[in-house]
């Protein structure tokens, strides 16, 4: 990582309205401020409807900001209209979860990685057969191959080739947005280390969300936690797995599951229950203490600050020091 900020949200919020709640409105992101350094990959956890789309989408400036700034490399995203935004659109990009439905089945692959340069007008003839070649060497895949349509292709092929289009463009930043969770445990593996490939040849920078933390302790430099449109902790991956701040993020380790049946039947009663509340109807304070194990009067009525608890690790919690929950036998 450079230590030089590419992206660079602050009080960043989107909402939805809600088809017959009489003006009422979901709070999917409320109230983010996050940097990301060019060049790390910061990944972004948490259980369904915790806001990890919605903040990558808002991020790429492809879902409406109901409040707050988005600065790409310097550039305010919102003061960027029609031709001027669509340019700028090249530097960013995003892989998505299903590798089936991503591709157009009517189009070669060939054709799909070519569609972000034409868009852009980055190539044309035989520079952008040339382009597509790289692209397909660059994920492992034989050029030959071009002409074929998506069917002829395995589940991980798919992702390889949604990869290439990605970065077809050259961007500075990628969303992968549950890249991985629809390909088996193997597959997994080598799409990971895809990105991280790609990351160290071209100097990307990604924003990577994900459910499952095995995976994340795998790619991330650093690693934010979100609960109902939050961020509730922000830390190195080393030090987010070693020393959890927050209960909830305590539980969500707590909560992982592990291939080894031995530690599994160790496991301790999860010390996360129940399901969060509907965004449309967050808790007043802070939003987790309808589950938290030590919630306090305080958490009921007033939103705690993100501080610093430690070096370059941040936490939003009025009991950061209370006594951590019991650890999992699966993250000793």
């Amino acid at each position: 990582m450079s230590g030089e900020i590419l992206i660079s949200a602050r009080g960043l919020e989107v909402a939805f309205g809600v088809r017959g709640g009489g003006g009422r409105a979901v709070q999917a992101v409320a109230g983010i401020d996050l940097d990301i350094l060019r060049g790390e990959t910061l990944a972004v956890v948490g259980e369904s409807g915790s806001g990890k789309s919605t903040l990558g989408r808002a991020l790429l400036h492809t879902v409406p900001v109901t409040a707050g700034t988005v600065r790409f490399d310097g550039v305010d995203l919102a003061r960027l209209k029609g031709p001027a935004l669509r340019r700028f659109r090249r530097r960013f990009q995003m892989v998505f979860q299903d590798p089936y439905g991503s591709l157009n089945p009517r189009l070669s692959i060939g054709a799909a990685i070519a569609e972000p340069l034409v868009v852009h007008r980055l190539a044309s003839g035989a520079a952008l057969k040339a382009r597509i070649a790289e692209c397909l060497k660059m994920v492992g895949l034989d050029p030959a191959v071009a002409s074929r349509k998506p069917h002829a292709f395995s589940g991980g092929q798919r992702q390889r080739i949604c990869i290439a289009r990605a970065v077809a463009a050259r961007p500075d930043f990628i969303v992968a947005d549950e890249a991985v969770s629809a390909l088996d445990v193997s597959l997994q593996g080598q799409i990971l280390d895809l990105f991280q490939d790609l990351k160290d040849q071209v100097g990307l920078t990604y924003l990577f969300i994900s459910h499952d933390l095995g995976v994340v302790r795998q790619i991330a430099d650093r690693v934010a936690v979100m609960y109902l449109g939050k961020v509730v902790e922000l830390a190195p991956t080393a030090a987010l797995y070693g020393r959890p701040r927050h209960p909830y993020t305590q539980a969500l380790l707590a909560a992982a599951p592990t291939p080894d049946p031995a530690l599994e039947r160790q496991r301790p009663e999860p010390p996360l229950r129940g399901a969060p509340p509907s965004p449309a109807d967050a808790p007043i304070g802070c939003r987790f203490h309808t589950r938290c194990p030590h919630a306090a009067e305080v958490c009921r009525t007033t939103p705690p600050p993100m501080t610093q608890a430690a070096p370059n690790h941040f936490v939003a919690c009025h009991l950061a020091g209370a006594p951590e929950l019991a650890p999992s036998p699966r993250t000793t």
